[in-house]
């Protein structure tokens, strides 16, 4: 098609040039010039027999005029062959045959004329696997002619690997995720697909490749909770459900979208009732009173009396009250400061309006009385406000 419109401006370009220096010759030969002198003497001559009767005067005249033309008629003959040389011609018409030539090897060495063929492939994003099956192909076909053809085009790559991902090829997927790292670097979105796609690929199976890059996600953000997920289920499908809790702990911490942290809240609660030899803990039912804003959050802390850093922390959404938690070491801060450890410890419930684990003015709050290791093991706490 590019090429049918680029002959299409050569010809009209072409045709824009010749047409003047046709249409030129034609007025030249159809005017003939010595001609048109001649004529133009003679009429001038007829003329001054009316008005010249004097013989001698016409005669003068007359021989005046035809010097005057003679001069003119030269001067022109110089002028004319400088307008319009024989050679002329050809070289316009070259060089407007070369205008559109040097356009198209303009655009092949500094533009890319394949991307037009992935234009607007950012649709692969946001397409259903299901209902839109067809396209999600034919975008698999086209980025794969991209990458096969560009195989430095990194955003190519990384579409063809969510397309892949999308039509359920995971092997196929993790590969243009791995080739997307390769040339992008360290970044952690492409590395989190990637690890998704090892993972199913693998049919949920941890590998140490696939370990390594969850390694590398959490030492850069400790609480990514799709890696925290796939470790979690890696965890239980291997039968620890103790590091599978601590996994999914984390991963409600590291999201703020409530419905997976309720999903996560309903995988723990699943786990729990799979332990065979809980540790030891405390479980919290809370409430609250009407008009609790459902996108906050509510904090369950245990920590030193008085205050200090938190032996174990739950979070879960608000939207989920009432609701029972259970802390032990299983949801500690660190696996060297564990519930079990602490000899006194006191509970703190707060409901938090804007989700910070800092406390703000305007939250809601609860707080146990002192207690030990041996003294209680349940708490009702009701949140009202301040």
């Amino acid at each position: 098609m590019l090429y049918f419109v680029v002959s299409l401006f050569a010809l009209a370009a072409l045709a824009f040039a010749a047409w003047p220096l046709i249409r030129r010759g034609r007025d030249r030969e159809s005017l003939g010039y010595d001609e048109a002198i001649k004529q133009l003497y003679r009429q001038r001559a007829a003329e001054l027999e009316v008005e010249a009767p004097d013989a001698a005067l016409r005669e003068e005249l007359t021989s005046d005029m035809g010097a005057v033309l003679l001069t003119e008629a030269q001067a022109d003959q110089e002028t004319l062959p400088a307008a319009v040389q024989p050679g002329r011609p050809v070289l316009l018409l070259a060089v407007a045959a070369m205008v559109p030539i040097l356009a198209v090897v303009l655009y092949f060495t500094v533009a890319d004329p394949g991307v037009t063929r992935i234009s607007g492939a950012e649709a692969v994003m946001t397409l259903n696997a299901q209902e839109d099956r067809a396209a999600l192909e034919s975008w698999r076909d086209r980025l794969s002619a991209r990458v096969e053809a560009e195989p430095a085009d990194s955003k190519s790559w990384y579409l063809l690997g969510h397309g892949l991902l999308k039509l359920g090829s995971y092997a196929e997927s993790a590969e243009a995720f791995a080739t997307t790292s390769a040339l992008v670097g360290d970044d952690m979105n492409v590395k989190i697909y990637w690890l998704q796609a090892r993972y199913l690929a693998a049919r949920g199976v941890m590998d140490d490749v696939s370990r390594g890059l969850a390694n590398e996600l959490l030492a850069a953000n400790p609480n990514l909770s799709p890696v925290l997920e796939l470790l979690a289920l890696d965890a239980f499908q291997a039968g620890d459900g103790p590091t599978a809790i601590s996994y999914l702990n984390r991963a409600i911490t590291g999201t703020e979208d409530t419905l997976q942290q309720a999903s996560f809240a309903q995988a723990i609660r699943q786990v729990r009732s799979a332990l065979t030899d809980p540790p030891p803990g405390v479980d919290v039912a809370i409430s609250a009173e009407t008009g609790v804003p459902q996108t906050a959050s509510v904090f369950v802390i245990a920590r030193p009396v008085g205050g200090g850093m938190p032996y174990a922390v739950v979070k879960r959404p608000a939207v989920l009250l009432p609701f029972e938690v259970r802390l032990d070491d299983l949801v500690s801060m660190s696996p060297d400061r564990g519930l079990s450890q602490a000899e006194r410890y006191e509970v703190l419930v707060r409901l938090s309006m804007s989700g910070s684990a800092m406390a703000q003015d305007g939250d809601w709050q609860w707080q146990s009385a002192p207690l030990t290791r041996d003294t209680a093991s349940r708490l009702d706490a009701t949140l009202t406000p301040p």
